[in-house]
């Protein structure tokens, strides 16, 4: 039986397989709760709630990735359809939990579409919700609110 505690991965170039994706981390010297995160060869400093409070932290990334998976979603399905879609505005928010901190009390995602009536934003953003794991992960463990609104420019608005 060997004993010896796995040791932590550090083969970053090795490319992911087909649908994995990875992402690792180190800590920062001389700078508790700062760490640099590393995607590919994409790299970004993060604080943790405790650290600095100067960069993005970890909740604030979860919300980043749900904004950027509706926007990237919505965006492809709009121009498959060829629809005039002329613009994508996407908010998200949490708060951490007030009598258990280990889950959010809400996440809440609110998309504008420009260009699209709002039976057709409805569409989209249920296309979004319909495919994207990062949404349906948040919505099976602690819910999500989406609100969707939507925007038809004339073409005098369009020229401008």
């Amino acid at each position: 039986m060997n004993d010896t505690p796995p040791s932590a991965p550090t083969d970053t170039d090795a490319a992911p397989e087909p649908g994995e994706a990875r992402v690792s981390g180190h800590t920062l010297a001389h700078v508790p709760g700062r760490f640099l995160l590393s995607a590919r060869t994409n790299h970004l400093v993060t604080d943790s709630r405790f650290g600095p409070g100067e960069s993005i932290q970890a909740g604030e990334l979860l919300l980043a990735a749900l904004t950027s998976c509706a926007m990237a979603n919505i965006q492809s399905n709009a121009a498959a359809e060829d629809l005039p879609l002329t613009d994508i505005d996407v908010r998200a928010e949490h708060r951490r939990g007030s009598t258990d901190v280990t889950r959010y009390d809400y996440t809440t995602v609110y998309v504008h579409l420009t260009g699209v009536d709002q039976p057709t934003a409805e569409s989209l953003t249920t296309r979004f919700t319909e495919t994207c794991p990062i949404y349906n992960t948040v919505r099976r463990g602690s819910g999500i609110e989406l609100v969707v609104t939507s925007e038809v420019m004339n073409s005098a608005q369009r020229t401008r």
